[in-house]
């Protein structure tokens, strides 16, 4: 049962891949900020039952759960900005550079080892990213060089947050973790609708069905999560080799549901991705 943690992250990996379809979806029918605030209130709303120990945390350690808020609700915007103008498929592949990022803050912050099999598998998946950009295909026009940084942005801070959770689920529970987030990111959005004074409706909830999907979801999938890095023999090395496999539902979905074309071209670099993968959970 020590391996249990893998099939935890890769759960959570597909659920997560899932994300990015209903992410576009829902952008079809709101705004990024509305989408955001609402997204992460319903994500608090269904936390509170399982919120009483929170508040029984240091000071110290509810702040740096505040610093995971700020980096994935920067990520987040970052991701909607560049999902607006890149492909569902493409956005999957090109969010495999976190796993650089990933790879050497778990390296360099907590000292995991990098042997030769994890090394092998982040060059598969780095060769399946450069493949899948070599190809400008029509789905990626209109792709600047900003968005292809808000999406590498986006990455790192997501990155920043893989490498805090490891650190923090040593010292509270996952129910804990997950309260502070949820309640930081909604803070967090709602200062930014403030200063930016935009106007958000509550009756969109009614129209655009994906935020509240999108809310269960990430509940769901952040649980297993953090579960998975309260295992003492998790490394964040290899949760995030694992967690690449989510560039397969991207794919799938950006083919069956957006009408993305070249889905052949795709589904060859995420095969190159998945090699890597299973090189360095197996071997």
């Amino acid at each position: 049962m020590d391996n249990i943690w893998i099939i935890l992250v890769l759960i959570y990996a597909l659920m997560k891949g899932s994300r990015e379809g209903m992410k576009k979806a829902a952008l079809k029918r709101s705004g990024t900020n509305e989408i955001l605030f609402f997204y992460t209130l319903i994500g608090l709303v269904l936390t509170l039952p399982f919120s009483k120990s929170a508040f029984a945390l240091s000071p110290i350690l509810i702040f740096f759960a505040f610093i995971k808020a700020a980096a994935v609700s920067a990520a987040w915007i970052l991701s909607f900005t560049a999902l607006k103008k890149m492909s569902v498929s493409l956005y999957g592949i090109m969010d495999l550079s976190r796993m650089v990022f990933s790879t050497l803050l778990g390296v360099l912050v907590l000292g995991e080892s990098f042997t030769l099999p994890k090394a092998i598998g982040v060059l598969l998946v780095i060769t399946g990213l450069m493949f899948a950009n070599l190809k400008r295909t029509s789905d990626s026009k209109g792709v600047t060089l900003p968005i292809l940084l808000a999406a590498l942005l986006s990455c790192f801070f997501n990155a920043i947050s893989g490498t805090l959770d490891k650190i923090l689920m040593q010292y509270m529970e996952s129910s804990q973790l997950q309260f502070w987030f949820m309640f930081f990111s909604t803070v967090i959005y709602a200062v930014v609708l403030l200063v930016r004074r935009e106007r958000i409706s509550v009756r969109c909830l009614k129209t655009n069905y994906w935020i509240p999907l999108l809310s269960i979801s990430l509940i769901i999938g952040d649980r297993l999560l953090f579960e998975a890095n309260a295992n003492p023999a998790s490394e964040v090395t290899l949760m995030t080799v694992i967690k690449q496999s989510s560039v397969i539902v991207t794919v799938l979905t950006g083919y069956f549901v957006f009408k993305e074309k070249h889905i052949l071209y795709k589904l060859f670099c995420s095969s190159i991705v998945v090699s890597g993968i299973l090189i360095a959970v197996l071997l």
